[in-house]
Order: C-alpha cells, then sequence, then structure tokens
C-alpha cells in the first residue's frame, strides 16, 4: 500500500470509520484514539524508546483503525502489538515480555503474574501477524521531528530562540499525535504548523525569505496551515468525560491485559 492511500479527510475519518458502523460515534473514537497514543507514549518512555519509535507505535496503531473496528479489537492490546512492531521498525526492539510487562504495569500499577504474562505474550504473538495484515505490511513511516529540526537549524540564527523554538514545536508534535492529524496530512505540513504554533507561544519571530511565504517550503497552503493548527489546539479543549460503551472483543482476545489480577 502507497503512503498516500493512507491519507484521509477528518470528514472521511470521522463518518466513514469501521467503528462507526458498529455503533461507535464519533466523539468516542476521539476518546479512545487520545487514551490508546497518551498510553503509547507512557509506556515508550517507559521502555526508554526514542520519541521516533513512540511515533511511529502510535501512527501504526490510528492507521489500524482507519480499517478495522474499536469494537471489535481492543486498543490497548492492538497498542502494546504496535508497539512491539514500532520497536523492530525503528531500530530499537525490545523483548515481547518486556513491552507486556510495562503496558500492564502503565494499565495496572503492578507487575502481572507469571500466568498473565504467559496468555498476553500468545495474544500479543498472535496479534502481530493481523496487525501486519491489516496493514499490508506498510511499516514505513516519516515524522515531522526532521522537518521541523533542519528548518529551525538553517533559519533562526540565535541560538537560544531557536532551542526556545524547537522545543516548542517539539512539544505540539507530540501532543498532536493524540488526534488524527497523521491520518490528514503529510508530516511536513504538520512540522509547519508546529513551528507557527511554536513560534506564537515564545515570541520567535519567524524570519522571511524575501516576499516568499515561509511555509511554502513545506508544501503546505496557508488554508491547510490554519486547518492543522486549529486542530492541534483543539486538543487541549477536548472534554473526554464520557461513558465507555463498547467493550471491544478482539479476534484473538486480549490475554487478561483488561482483567486486574485480583488479591495481588
Amino acid at each position: 500500500m502507497g503512503e498516500t492511500s493512507w491519507y484521509k479527510t477528518r470528514e472521511e475519518i470521522e463518518v466513514k470509520s469501521p467503528s462507526r458502523v458498529d455503533g461507535i460515534d464519533s466523539k468516542q473514537e476521539s476518546f479512545q484514539r487520545w487514551s490508546y497514543s497518551t498510553f503509547l507514549q507512557e509506556l515508550g518512555q517507559r521502555l526508554n524508546n526514542p520519541q521516533r519509535s513512540i511515533a511511529t507505535s502510535i501512527v501504526l496503531c490510528q492507521r489500524f483503525f482507519t480499517l478495522q473496528s474499536l469494537a471489535k479489537n481492543d486498543p490497548k492490546t492492538i497498542s502494546i502489538i504496535c508497539m512491539f512492531i514500532a520497536g523492530k521498525v525503528e531500530g530499537s526492539p525490545r523483548p515481547v515480555d518486556d513491552v507486556i510487562a510495562k503496558g500492564y504495569r502503565v494499565l495496572h500499577g503492578k507487575e502481572p503474574t507469571t500466568e498473565v504474562c504467559a496468555r498476553l505474550k500468545g495474544a500479543v504473538l498472535t496479534g502481530e501477524k493481523f496487525v501486519l495484515s491489516t496493514l499490508r505490511f506498510d511499516l514505513e513511516i516519516e515524522h515531522p521531528y526532521e522537518p521541523a529540526l533542519d528548518w529551525v537549524r538553517r533559519w533562526v540564527k540565535v541560538e537560544m530562540d531557536a532551542k526556545r523554538l524547537f522545543q516548542a514545536a517539539w512539544n505540539f508534535l507530540n501532543d498532536g499525535l493524540r488526534s488524527s492529524l497523521c491520518l490528514q496530512f503529510r508530516p511536513s505540513q504538520i512540522a509547519a504548523a508546529a513551528i507557527y504554533l511554536g513560534s506564537r507561544m515564545t515570541n520567535v519571530k519567524i524570519p522571511c525569505d524575501g516576499e516568499k511565504d515561509w511555509w511554502l517550503e513545506f508544501h503546505v497552503t496557508k488554508r491547510q496551515l490554519c486547518e492543522i493548527c486549529n486542530q492541534t489546539l483543539e486538543i487541549y479543549q477536548q472534554d473526554f468525560l464520557i461513558p465507555v460503551k463498547h467493550e471491544a472483543k478482539s479476534k484473538f482476545g486480549d490475554g487478561g491485559l483488561l482483567r486486574p489480577e485480583q488479591g495481588r
């Protein structure tokens, strides 16, 4: 599957999602996307994974759920599988037992028993084949970190300003992973929006290249730039105090991931 085929409009994502067929509305899916992306960020940090590897796991998970329903696949189990896959793709592999144990600890705040680890391992290894086949083994993912850093290094000459601007942009890029931006826009376009938002936050002026608009280098239109910025800011305004109406029944089970051991 070519890279361009993964990109969809916001309407397609919100209206034509496979989860909609199973009765999961757009707000519930947005909550689940935010939830599993936040989970993956924390899991990746506990595994000491590079941010690129964490971002890859989130993008893989989001792409998976453009083709599969949340009602039929537990998002936390799929998340752990995507983290396991992303580690191998990005050159930062972690043992499956380590990924499982730390994932369980993030969810339940305690260590899993040997029996639970064994069940989870079976679910993850079986599920890995399902996730890979769903994604059609298209695992090459670009991220916006590199184009953002490259632009800041070339154009912001004051070192302290460059550091402040890139750190702010970096934060916006990471927060943006909790939305569907990576399913709508190319990495370079998202990078441009993060730089703009970062400049507004830090008051670092964006240099001009004569009469040429600076964002054109990122192959993004002014309209797209505004849309990405608006969607990024929406993340900080979300109200996710909504009930979970569906419990996913995964094709390969969750291996006990969602059910903490009693009496421990």
